[in-house]
């Protein structure tokens, strides 16, 4: 199955609600072990879960392709607490050709908590493979 550049096309313009729980460990903020007795949304973690949201959004439409992040800005404003629902409005800025730019608004349930703007690459599944093989081979 091939990509289907006209309704990837299409998805600019377009605005996508996702939301979670910071309800696992995993999302703590844990750089330092004395970070995690504050119970906090790790930015980290919450850059991952706007990637995996805008994964979600296009990867019906790219069959035995990925999208990679080329570039990413984040300005994480406020702090959110462990067991607290994290909203995001994600809108896909522009589409051109491979490329889609993505501007994401984070809630929590008090306060707005972090704009994140980041670019996306479409490249094909098996190529990113034999070229990251073929890199790998090198080293060895």
């Amino acid at each position: 199955m091939e990509v289907i550049w006209k309704e990837v096309k299409e998805l600019e313009g377009k605005e996508f609600n996702y939301s979670f729980s910071v309800n696992d460990e995993s999302f703590l903020w844990s750089e330092k072990e004395e970070f995690k007795d504050f119970h906090l949304l790790s930015t980290t973690a919450l850059l991952e879960e706007v990637f995996r949201a805008s994964t979600e959004i296009v990867s019906p439409l790219i069959p035995e392709h990925v999208m990679v992040v080329s570039s990413a800005k984040i300005n994480h404003i406020a702090p959110t607490p462990y067991g607290f629902k994290v909203y995001m409005k994600i809108k896909i800025v522009y589409v051109k050709g491979n490329k889609i730019k993505f501007f994401v608004e984070v809630f929590d349930e008090m306060e707005k908590i972090a704009e994140v703007e980041f670019k996306r690459v479409i490249v094909n599944s098996k190529a990113l493979k034999r070229r990251t093989n073929d890199k790998s081979t090198k080293l060895m």
